[in-house]
């Protein structure tokens, strides 16, 4: 996390060899801080042992899918997320990124 606590400029979350959330905060958007998270991330990821690391971008966001392509990673398709919800499972199809992390890189 970035930021003061209650009030975070940005965080990650991990799930697995997964990066299941990445969130900026809008006055923090074009400050640097989602390179320096996602590259948090990457090394956490590294350090757990993720040879190759993924994350779900919505289809349609080109912000964040030109960020994911500029930090490295590649899309490898379209896959389908299932999303628990207070009325049940909701499947949303999502652009998957993926990233091979290698040791020192």
């Amino acid at each position: 996390m970035i930021g003061p606590a209650g009030a975070p400029l940005g965080f990650y979350l991990l799930k697995g060899d997964e990066l299941n959330q990445l969130y900026v905060g809008s006055e923090a958007r074009g400050s640097g801080i989602a390179s320096t998270l996602i590259a948090h991330a990457e090394a956490r990821l590294r350090q757990i042992g993720v040879e190759t690391a993924w994350l779900a971008c919505a289809i349609g966001n080109e912000r964040a899918a030109r960020f994911y392509e500029k930090s490295g990673w590649c899309r490898s398709g379209v896959v389908v997320s299932r999303l628990p919800t207070p009325d049940g499972v909701v499947e949303l199809e999502v652009w998957r990124y993926e990233k091979r992390l290698l040791p020192g890189s």
